[in-house]
């Protein structure tokens, strides 16, 4: 990884229970009634026994439908608390992952940033009301992973107050061709939790979802 540096140019039980529940009813409210018509049949016009057959197996096929959304229901249960089991493990790592955030602390910062192969970077910086407050670059990167030091100013010197603030990258090769490029953030894993039926990892003050990470270290 190469370091740089650029002056500045500018957090279903319920549903779930319902909807058992509503099966269940179902069931027993065709079982109530296929036995009353049996039960009221006339004896001298009884039930065409194709008719029975085929009233039976739609039985069959909707009970078949509910246990196996029942096991389904299960096994989904199971393997996500096996999967935020196996998240915990993530807790006091230090992890990279895709971040438009940037934390200025102590007047400075650090940026990542991702090159799809080598190209000249532009960086926009933003404050907390989306306005522009800072650019950085053009700057060429080589591919691959790279970190930008930032001195906290914005486009006419000013030191700007410490904070959380939002970093975009454009960049493009000698051609002039667009080329793929995003910034990133480093930081320790400090807890992991299960949002929404997704695992959620808090790092640096911010919480993010596993696709966000990038690589992981101890």
């Amino acid at each position: 990884m190469q370091t740089a540096s650029v002056p500045t140019t500018s957090s279903t039980t319920s549903s779930g229970s319902s909807t058992t529940a509503s099966n269940t009813l179902g069931k027993d409210a065709f079982l109530k009634l296929l036995v009353a018509q049996l039960q009221h049949q006339d004896p001298t016009n009884t039930q065409d026994p194709a008719q029975m057959v085929q009233q039976m197996a739609t039985f069959s096929s909707l009970e078949a439908q509910q246990n196996t959304n029942t096991l389904l229901g299960s096994i989904q249960t199971q393997n996500a608390a096996l999967y935020q089991a196996q998240s915990a493990d993530l807790i006091g790592k230090k992890i990279q992952l895709t971040s438009s955030k940037v934390a200025l602390s102590g007047g400075s910062a650090q940026i990542g940033i991702n090159m799809a192969s080598a190209g000249d970077a532009v960086l926009t910086i933003k404050n907390a009301k989306g306005s522009t407050v800072a650019t950085l670059g053009p700057v060429t990167l080589s591919a691959g992973d790279t970190t930008l030091a930032w001195n906290g100013q914005d486009a006419y010197g000013n030191q700007l107050a410490d904070g959380t603030y939002t970093v975009s990258v454009t960049a493009k090769n000698g051609a002039g061709t667009s080329i793929s490029a995003s910034t990133t953030t480093t930081a320790t894993v400090t807890a992991v939790s299960f949002v929404d039926n997704e695992v959620k990892v808090t790092a640096g003050g911010s919480q993010y979802s596993l696709s966000n990470i990038t690589r992981i270290s101890n």
